[in-house]
């Protein structure tokens, strides 16, 4: 996973928790992505394993 940060921070440009089948990334800066190793990028918001 790569988190990709844009704009400008405090500190650092995001925070993570991890949890048993969860992970969650707080952006701190203006605009964040995050995305797989082949690019593809996960969509904001909830995602609930299938």
């Amino acid at each position: 996973m790569y988190v990709t940060s844009y704009g400008t921070w405090n500190d650092h440009p995001f925070e993570t928790v991890h949890e048993p089948d969860c992970l969650t990334i707080w952006a701190t800066s203006f605009f964040a992505t995050v995305s797989d190793r082949d690019g593809n990028e996960f969509p904001p918001g909830r995602r609930n394993p299938t």
